[in-house]
């Protein structure tokens, strides 16, 4: 009886280990496992799982269609081969939405070709969301799939953008905050500035937005009165075919305890197992009881 028990005991440790493992969370910024202010979990919540599928190898790029890629927050250089697949993957017709501020998004636009560029700097406006400078609000100033029904949307700390045909602006009493004050001096100029444009490339689109903040819990909880949720649901409504780039995006980042708990998450093997133990746990205390 008591290596009986000894058994079910271990066993119900290792269920509640692997338990863990499917909730575990982190604080990084941007990851879909931190469901902090910071992260992205209540996007990725959002997803349908029968039309959206993770891209953690570029390569599986090949021979999609009618398909739009989203690239939140590139983290790492691309490759040549990697660049390669991406400027094929749009030129064949394909949409790539690409999300960033100052991380590694320009060297993506130079390598499929797009005019679009990343200007240096935080776009700071007297035109605000709550008293924060950088919290800016800004106007669709073209009609655009992603701009439907979208009267406002705004942004945290995000850069300003050159090239393509504009879609969403700030107003005209917004500047390029060098020195990160939050207040305009007399080498910075007050004006308009791009923060969603798009182009055409091959027989595809590419839509660059200047603010990966957009995405995060913090942002989705934003008041009504401004349209971050409804330009949210313009893009996972973009096509019939969603595609999230793990591959090299901040949103797929891990670290320590949940990197293990991560891999073991999506191991099939481990579901397996992890559906077992609990199966045969349930089982032990069915003919205890009723042996008793």
């Amino acid at each position: 009886m008591k290596t009986e028990n000894g058994i079910a005991l271990l066993l119900i440790i290792t269920a509640v280990f692997l338990l863990i493992s499917h909730l575990s969370t982190n604080n990084l910024e941007f990851s879909r496992y931190n469901v902090g202010w910071n992260g992205t979990s209540e996007f990725f919540d959002l997803q349908n799982r029968h039309t959206t599928e993770d891209i953690t190898n570029i390569s599986s790029l090949s021979g999609k269609q009618n398909s739009t890629l989203l690239i939140i927050a590139p983290k790492k250089p691309y490759s040549a081969h990697e660049l390669s697949e991406y400027r094929s993957f749009i030129q064949r017709g394909n949409i790539i939405i690409l999300v960033d501020d100052f991380g590694t998004g320009n060297d993506l636009l130079r390598g499929i070709g797009s005019s679009i560029r990343f200007l240096p700097g935080i776009v700071a406006s007297v035109d605000r969301a709550y008293n924060d400078s950088f919290a800016i609000v800004s106007y669709p100033v073209f009609d655009h799939p992603l701009t439907k029904n979208v009267s406002s949307l705004v942004l945290d700390k995000g850069a300003a953008l050159e090239g393509g045909e504009p879609l969403i602006k700030t107003t005209l009493m917004s500047w390029i905050d060098t020195d990160n004050n939050g207040r305009i001096t007399k080498k910075e100029l007050l004006g308009k500035y791009t923060i969603l444009t798009h182009e055409h490339i091959g027989k595809g689109e590419l839509i660059v937005l200047s603010d990966p903040s957009v995405f995060i819990n913090g942002m989705n909880g934003i008041d009504d009165k401004w349209d971050n949720r409804k330009f949210i649901k313009n893009i996972l409504a973009l096509s019939d075919h969603q595609l999230i780039d793990q591959a090299n995006s901040r949103t797929s980042d891990t670290d320590g305890y949940s990197t293990i708990m991560e891999n073991l998450k999506s191991s099939s093997l481990s579901t397996l197992v992890f559906i077992g133990f609990l199966l045969f746990i349930l089982i032990i205390m069915v003919v205890k009881r009723r042996n008793m």
